[in-house]
């Protein structure tokens, strides 16, 4: 049986294709990497800057991420999905 943290640590992640989406929605368009990159790594909640995948990624990483819509991530689950409702 997993312990309770991996059980967490599963539930915390979400397909990066619903992240881009997010951005998409967001910006309008479908992001580029560049758009991508600073979309991620300047979100803002109760006046506090953060980064969406916990550090800031760089253009090269936002085109791994933009190719790869089906791989899982941890990202601040609570902004995102506060966003859409």
């Amino acid at each position: 049986m997993p312990d309770k943290m991996t059980v967490e640590a599963q539930r915390n992640k979400m397909m990066l294709g619903f992240i881009v989406r997010r951005c998409a929605r967001d910006i309008g368009h479908p992001p580029t990497p560049e758009e991508f990159a600073e979309w991620a790594n300047s979100r803002e909640e109760n006046g506090r800057q953060y980064s969406l995948f916990g550090r800031p990624i760089s253009v090269t990483a936002a085109k791994v991420i933009l190719s790869q819509p089906g791989r899982m991530v941890s990202a601040r689950l609570e902004s995102i999905v506060k966003g859409l409702r």
